[in-house]
């Protein structure tokens, strides 16, 4: 049996046969490596260089500087976090020549068939080290142009973002960039550092910083727009030994209402104002309406506590200003609950609004963690794995914590097509904003739909709308209706992946349960029959991973997971496709094919292999995990006929993983990475590794275990 640590530190040495506390040591493992951090909140200045499609850089200098005579030099300039040493590939096209250094050294230098053509992708894979990185690039102009497009080459799965250097900056997103005062081109060593101060540098960067106006000049920062509110959000500290007193005094060009908390403590039209109020110790939030005159909408605010001049302070994290004040604005219409407003997460999508710093610099959210607040389908299982796990074992928190993630993702689902449109790119829920694929949306929309269910969060709902109409009338078929990967230019063109049963049809039997609409469930009964013909291997009753059009044949690889994705969403399917279902029949005889055609190949250590026919593949824990799964629900629903080998595969595939593939911790060796596709098996024996707590597997294993605990306790053997 393969073995990923010594057998004295498996999870069944410790634990045994006790599911439940299996399930949770996994569920906790997972919950406390990865918690409910959420979002990073960044300044951004508004003239900044836009994003691409493609999530690059647009480092077009003949926007800022198109008078500049051919020659000129130009740099741009910017920092990348990494939170391990890593090499991450990235793309490069240019406008006329570039030098990129890379942590002060030069890392390359563009070819002549890279300066000549901007629609020509560079890939590089370049070194990061752990923490701070610095990204400077040099450039020349010539009559080609001026600049060159730099990112990520893969910016749906792996953004970068690109942060401001220098001290003055600190915090801020987006490149520097400048025109070189002489024909100087840096070389190692000569570099500015990225934590020096921008102005000993001898150069003029842009886009260049602007001071912050006074904590109510808001003609400064919107201009004169008679009869339009805006709002001011700030917040002061009262100390435990203060006399709890704090007052406040101002005076108004306009019509002001000023909040503490959720009370309404100044209403002001013109002139002075003075209030005391008697408060508790710690934080206390300053809401601010203001109604523009025809003149002005400036104010003034100062509060005391014991006679001595309190600061106010930001009332929420924002890195890259210096500034204690947040503002809204203009508004067409007063807020109904202006208190409402005190959050990173409300959006005025009709007014495209959403708060600025006191310098005018746009707040931005950025996705700076890995595995919370991020959209993605293998987040979609494990959450899943963990909402059953949170009922299964009636733990609120687990429940809480699920509901906290997809929150994050979808609140701010809105201003992220916004930031899209203002940016050129989204900086958060990268995949939920692009939606050009199957990827994107029908896994972690199953997940959320499961939510749903239990806190019937409404925007989950309205989101779920969009999801289903992009799949039933936006999403590529074939000519017989077949989902498949147009995908023009990448290297899955043409292409129809068993990976996408999973995609797809588990979102849409959940939305037809929510919703009734049986056209989604009848869609999802169609295309598991649409794939038979194109994926089924008879001789095998499995599935190859891909059909490629190009070439009008399968790939003939029975690749785990993929097989595991299918039958893992078929029983999705049965499990609420009505009985009475015309489909039902032949969909359970599927199952069933698949299901014997599974049995026969699992392997001799109770795990099944990477490749299903090689024993000499790595036993692999996700489609292990997946056939135990089906397995489970073919017993307990009556779809399979003769239970008792099953019910031997489940067993001894549990053991096994519990044996092998889990710690005493609850980590999750032996899932395999996300794939490509291969003609060859090696590509998936050789090439396609494993990865400790990978989410492809996390969840499927807690919910395997869900499974083969009611296979246990709530099923009579025939």
């Amino acid at each position: 049996m393969q073995t990923y640590f010594e057998c004295q530190e498996s999870i069944h040495y410790r634990q045994g046969h006790h599911v439940p506390t299996i399930i949770e040591t996994i569920a906790n493992k997972y919950i406390s490596t990865n918690p409910p951090s959420g979002f990073t909140f960044r300044t951004i200045h508004p003239d900044t260089c836009k994003q691409m499609e493609d999530g690059r850089s647009d480092l077009n200098l003949n926007t800022s500087f198109p008078e500049s005579p051919l020659g000129s030099y130009g740099y741009a300039y910017a920092m990348v976090y990494s939170n391990q040493e890593t090499v991450t590939e990235m793309s490069l096209s240019c406008y006329g020549p570039a030098r990129i250094f890379v942590n002060g050294s030069l890392f390359y230098r563009s070819t002549m068939a890279d300066d000549v053509n901007v629609n020509h992708h560079k890939l590089l894979n370049v070194p990061l080290k752990r923490g701070w990185n610095a990204f400077f690039i040099t450039l020349i102009k010539t009559s080609s142009g001026f600049g060159c497009r730099f990112g990520s080459s893969n910016s749906k799965w792996f953004p970068i973002h690109f942060l401001s250097p220098f001290q003055e900056r600190t915090g801020m997103g987006g490149w520097v960039y400048a025109l070189g005062n002489v024909p100087h081109d840096y070389t190692d060593g000569t570099l500015p550092a990225v934590d020096s101060l921008e102005a000993e540098t001898g150069l003029d960067w842009l886009p260049r910083l602007q001071e912050s106006t006074s904590n109510s000049s808001l003609s400064t920062l919107f201009g004169a727009h008679s009869g339009k509110l805006a709002y001011a959000w700030s917040s002061v500290y009262l100390d435990e030994d203060s006399d709890n007193l704090l007052h406040l005094q101002g005076t108004s060009d306009s019509t002001i209402q000023l909040w503490v908390d959720h009370e309404l403590v100044v209403t002001s039209e013109h002139g002075a104002f003075d209030v005391t109020l008697t408060l508790s110790a710690g934080k206390h939030d300053i809401v601010i309406e203001s109604t523009c005159s025809e003149k002005s909408w400036n104010y003034h605010v100062f509060a005391e506590m014991n006679s001595t001049s309190l600061d106010f302070r930001l009332p929420v994290d924002i890195k890259g200003t210096r500034s204690p004040w947040l503002y809204l604005g203009p508004l067409d219409e007063a807020i109904e609950k202006p208190a409402s407003i005190r959050t990173l997460y409300r959006f005025e999508p009709q007014e495209n609004v959403y708060w600025k710093s006191a310098e005018g610099y746009s707040v931005r959210p950025y996705l700076e963690n890995e595995l919370f607040a991020k959209w993605n389908y293998p987040l979609g299982v494990t959450l899943y794995g963990l909402l059953q796990a949170g009922r299964e074992l009636g733990r609120a928190d687990i429940l809480s914590y699920v509901t906290r993630h997809i929150d994050a993702c979808t609140q701010l689902y809105a201003y992220a097509k916004w930031d899209r449109d203002t940016y050129g790119y989204p900086a958060i829920n990268h995949q939920l904003v692009e939606l050009n694929m199957l990827d994107d949306c029908g896994s972690f929309g199953s997940a959320m739909l499961e939510a749903y269910a239990t806190n019937k969060n409404p925007t989950y709902l309205t989101i779920a709308h969009t999801i289903a109409d992009y799949i039933m009338n936006t999403q590529e078929r074939k000519e017989n209706g077949a989902f498949y990967r147009q995908r023009d230019g990448e290297y899955q063109t043409n292409t129809l992946w068993a990976d996408d049963l999973y995609m797809s049809t588990p979102f849409l039997t959940r939305y037809y349960k929510h919703t009734g609409d049986i056209r989604c469930v009848d869609e999802a009964a169609r295309q598991f029959l649409l794939f038979k013909p194109y994926l089924y291997i008879p001789e095998l009753q499995a599935m190859s991973h891909v059909y490629d059009f190009k070439y009008e044949t399968a790939t003939y690889v029975p690749w785990g997971r993929g097989n595991g994705w299918v039958i893992f969403s078929l029983s999705e399917l049965l499990a609420v496709l009505p009985q009475d279902h015309s489909k039902r029949p032949e969909l359970i005889q599927f199952f069933q094919q698949l299901a014997e055609g599974y049995l026969k190949l699992q392997g001799v250590n109770g795990l099944w292999h990477q490749v299903l026919t090689d024993p000499t593949s790595y036993e692999e824990t996700s489609c292990t995990a997946m056939f135990i799964y089906a397995f489970s629900r073919g017993i307990r629903y009556g779809w399979l006929d003769e239970i008792t080998p099953y019910k031997k595969a489940v067993t001894f595939g549990w053991e096994a993983l519990t044996k092998v593939a889990i710690d005493a911790t609850g980590n999750i060796y032996g899932v395999c990475r996300g794939s490509g596709y291969s003609f060859t098996p090696a590509y998936y024996k050789e090439e396609l590794g494993w990865i400790l707590n990978d989410t492809h597997g996390i969840g499927i294993v807690m919910l395997s275990g869900i499974e083969f605990l009611k296979l246990q306790t709530r099923h009579s053997y025939k």
